[in-house]
Parts: C-alpha cells; sequence; structure tokens
C-alpha cells in the first residue's frame, strides 16, 4: 500500500515541500529509506519502530520503503519521524484516514522511543510554508505551539504524542489548547545611565541605533567600551512582526530556540569571542548554517578586541556589511542568509591599549603602525561611526550624578525611527539608503557643499566613505526633527570619520 504524508525541509531558512511516500508490502522485512536524507533522517527507522510498539500498536515484519521528494534535494532533520511514523501506520492499516486529512495537513516532529512528540527545528518555516501552499494546517510537537502561534491563518495541531495524533486522523479531534501569551514589555538589568561620561560616544551610539549605522570605538582599556555597546540594545525600539517572524525563523533552523526563549521578540546581540572561526560568524558548513551575523539579523553584532579577530574573519564582515546578507555557495547550491544587524566593534589603538597616554604607552610606532594595520581600509571604509574614547578623568570618575537614561534615548531613537519609515517604508533605515534615495534626501546647499569638498580633501574620503556622512548626517538630522540636512549636522557627521 502507497502512502503519501506532506511535511517539509529547508534550504538555507527558505523551506520547500517534501512529500513523504512509504510503500509497504509483502517480502523479506527491511524498513529503507531514500531521498537524500541525512544521518538522522537514516536513524529514525528506529526510534520509529519503537515509537509505534510502545504506544501499543503491532508492526507487521513488511517491506517498507520509505521516499523523501523531490529526490535530488538534501533533506536534514529529526522533523521527518512524524510524517514518516504516519505513513507507515495508515499504510499497514493501524489507523484509517477517513476525513483525508492527508492531503490537506502538513506533519512535523521528532519521535522518542516512547511515542512522544518532541521539539523539532524549523517548525517555523514548515508553517509558513502550509500557509503559502493554501493547506488546512499542519500538525507539530506541542513544545513547539508557542513558536508557531506567531503565524495567523492557518491552523495549528498541537500533539503530544503518537496517539494525539491517532485520534485526529480518525475523526479530526484536537485536544483543547491555550497560545501562549509573548512577553512584550522587557525589562533590562543594565541602563545607559550606568555610564559615566563618555558624552560623545554616548551619541555615537544613539546616531548608530537611530539609523542603522556601524560603529568602531577605539580606546584604552577599562575606558568604557564594551559597556557602552551591551546597552544599545536598551536603546533600540521593539520589534515588528515581519522582523520577529523573520528572526525566529533563523533560531528555529539554527536550533536556537527552546522552552525559555520560544520566539525572538527580542532584539538579539550576538557578541562572539576572538577566537570564533570564519564559519561560525558567516555561517557555513557541509550542510550550510547561519552564522553569528545571521543570528544578530534585526539586532546588534558586537566584536569585542576586535583586531585581536583572525585576519579571515575580520576580511570575511565587507559583503555582509554592504548587502546585508550572506551567499553561501556548495555543491548542493548556494543559499543567503539574512545579515541585516548594527554592527559594533570595540579595539584598543596599540598592543598595550595606551597610545593614547604618551606616558603609559611603551609601544614603538612600527608596533603602532603595525598594529592598526590589522584593520584594512576596506573594513574602515564600512564604517559609518568612528570614535576614539579616553579615559575618564578624576573628576567624571568621583561624580556620583546618573547620566541620562536609556528611556529617553530610546524615545528619540523611536522618533527618527517614525521619520524613516515614514520616508522608506519599513524596508530600510538610512544607513541602508541607496545612491537614488541620497540624491533624493541628501541634498547639500552651496555651504555645505563646500565643508564637503574640504573633508573630501582633508580626510581623503572615498566615494562610499562620502556616502556614509551623508547617511549619518540624514540620520542626525531626524534625530533632530529637520527636513534638510544643515551644516551643522554634516559637521557632527564628519566628526565620526577617521582622520
Amino acid at each position: 500500500m502507497l502512502v503519501k504524508v506532506l511535511s517539509s525541509s529547508y534550504l538555507g531558512i527558505e523551506p520547500f515541500l517534501v512529500e513523504v511516500e512509504v510503500d509497504i508490502t509483502n517480502g523479506l522485512p527491511i524498513f529503507t529509506i531514500v531521498g537524500l536524507g541525512d544521518t538522522v533522517i537514516s536513524e529514525s527507522r528506529d526510534r520509529i519502530r519503537s515509537a509505534i510498539k510502545n504506544m501499543g500498536y503491532n508492526l507487521e515484519p513488511k517491506r517498507i520503503v520509505v521516499n523523501l521528494t523531490p529526490a535530488n534535494m538534501r533533506k536534514v532533520g529529526s522533523h521527518f519521524d512524524l510524517p514518516i511514523a504516519v505513513g507507515v501506520m495508515v499504510g499497514m492499516r493501524l489507523v484509517k484516514d477517513y476525513t483525508g486529512i492527508l492531503n490537506r495537513y502538513m506533519f512535523i516532529g521528532e519521535l522518542s522511543l516512547t511515542g512522544k512528540i518532541r521539539r523539532s527545528h524549523g517548525v517555523i518555516s514548515g508553517v509558513l510554508l502550509a500557509k503559502e501552499l493554501g493547506y488546512e494546517g499542519i500538525v507539530i510537537p506541542t513544545e513547539n505551539l508557542k513558536e508557531a502561534s506567531i503565524i495567523e491563518g492557518i491552523k495549528i495541531i498541537p500533539a503530544d504524542n503518537l496517539r494525539d495524533v491517532m485520534n485526529f486522523l480518525q475523526n479530526e479531534k484536537v485536544k483543547e489548547y491555550k497560545v501562549p501569551k509573548m512577553e512584550e514589555n522587557f525589562v533590562f538589568d543594565i541602563d545607559m545611565s550606568d555610564v559615566k561620561g563618555q558624552e560623545k560616544a554616548k551619541r555615537a551610539i544613539e546616531i548608530s541605533a537611530a539609523g542603522g549605522h556601524n560603529l568602531i570605538m577605539v580606546g584604552a582599556p577599562g575606558c568604557g567600551k564594551s559597556m557602552l555597546a551591551k546597552r544599545i540594545s536598551t536603546i533600540l525600539p521593539e520589534m515588528n512582526e515581519k522582523e520577529i517572524i523573520e528572526t525566529t525563523k533563523i533560531y528555529s533552523i539554527s536550533g536556537g530556540l527552546n522552552e525559555s526563549k520560544p520566539i525572538i521578540n527580542k532584539r538579539p546581540f550576538r557578541m562572539p569571542h576572538h577566537t570564533t572561526t570564519s564559519a561560525a560568524v558567516i555561517g557555513g558548513g557541509k550542510v550550510p548554517r547561519p552564522g553569528e551575523i545571521s543570528l544578530a539579523n534585526n539586532g546588534v553584532l558586537f566584536m569585542d578586541e576586535f583586531v585581536e579577530f583572525p585576519k579571515d574573519v575580520i576580511e570575511s564582515l565587507r559583503e555582509p556589511l554592504e548587502e546585508r546578507k550572506v551567499s553561501i555557495t556548495r555543491s548542493m547550491g548556494k543559499v543567503e542568509f539574512p545579515a541585516n544587524f548594527i554592527f559594533v566593534a570595540a579595539c584598543n589603538p596599540c598592543p598595550c591599549g595606551f597610545s593614547f597616554d604618551d606616558d603609559k604607552c611603551n609601544c614603538s610606532s612600527f608596533e603602532i603602525r603595525r598594529y592598526a594595520k590589522k584593520l584594512s581600509g576596506p573594513i574602515i571604509d564600512r564604517i559609518d561611526l568612528y570614535i576614539e574614547i579616553r579615559r575618564l578623568s578624576e573628576e567624571e570618575m568621583i561624580n556620583l550624578s546618573n547620566g541620562e537614561k536609556s528611556l529617553d534615548i530610546k524615545e528619540r531613537v523611536k522618533k527618527a525611527r517614525d521619520i524613516q519609515i515614514e520616508r522608506f517604508g519599513d524596508e530600510k533605515l538610512n544607513g541602508y539608503m541607496s545612491n537614488k534615495d541620497l540624491e533624493k534626501y541628501c541634498h547639500l546647499d552651496s555651504e555645505s557643499e563646500k565643508i564637503m569638498r574640504g573633508a573630501i580633501r582633508s580626510l581623503n574620503l572615498s566615494m562610499r566613505a562620502f556616502n556614509k556622512v551623508l547617511k549619518v548626517a540624514r540620520t542626525i538630522a531626524d534625530l533632530e526633527n529637520c527636513k534638510i540636512i544643515n551644516k551643522i549636522h554634516l559637521m557632527e557627521a564628519l566628526a565620526f570619520r577617521k582622520n
């Protein structure tokens, strides 16, 4: 008997439909799975046999052949356990599909040996695919319910074990469940008011958050670079529905969701260690997986001790910083992952870290130049804001007064972003403006043009750096609620370029 069960897999983060064909005939009792499945899928045979047996069903010694179509696309993941098990049980007539559910619903879930259906990766991608293809609903593990419930317009059938699925197949009986509520208001343990002094650096972070600009902070050890960077999350606006779905999708596929974090509705803050490999930062592997830059999508990627990262890791950031996505090519084809993040880097000015304080630095001029060369021109060119941070003075350290709170800065950032949403829709921020956008929204008067001509000569600006100055100036104007870029906005933007 031939049975077809609908399921899904994914290439990168894009899902595709998989038909699980189960053919059961008389003959030598074997269980074969074909169709370019990975090792996890091949091992599902033993999980399925034990799960069906331990749920009280008897499997006859039959010849079972399972084909995952399309057969020319590689499939990964344990979520094929459930559709294969359903196909086997229907094919052996242990249960009958009276109402044609197999043609109207997709199935996703991993099986334990007891028949329990466990949390699976990539469920939200499967739900989105089922909705896009017009299927009535999808059967998923109950543990994935909160993740799947953010997608509206499709029936979600949570199941604890195989018996729940069998009951659903026989009479479309669905157990009652409540969709867990999403946390909407986030309370941070840290605040921008914790940082003493460093007003210029705080201003740079505010501009970065408002316009989605990349930022690098250079300063001596202990001056507050990491402390400032970690607080950028506290001034970013909440994610919209589209951003929540896109980011949750990435974390679902990469296995980053769990009971305590079933949905990513708080902007990610990723902070890889400087020993992290290129594949871990950018993404990759035999079967391409998202890297840190994709896990930071719609959030912040902070690379502390930036010059200590391997050179290939630093240079591999060139395209993602410009294109806001990363393309990984393997023999199986090309995969694209989103990489729409705010990049924040921090480093010391020299090997000892004290070159800004001449009396403390013991590095030679050659060592300082060699250290600085670890950051190539193309990387610096892709960074919008460059800020040098000095150590606090004695008066600033002893001063007990608190600085401006994150909530106040966040309100200004949100207002600036609202202006950009009105200007571009929710597709882009000032940091991502195209050349046409620059011509339309960053017009310079004669005085401003004169200032930029001088800056091109004195700072040796490239065309990319010139455009970035205009983008930053546009964000500064938005923070001031100005429709045009004034001289003061342009001067402040130039103050954040590397001399």
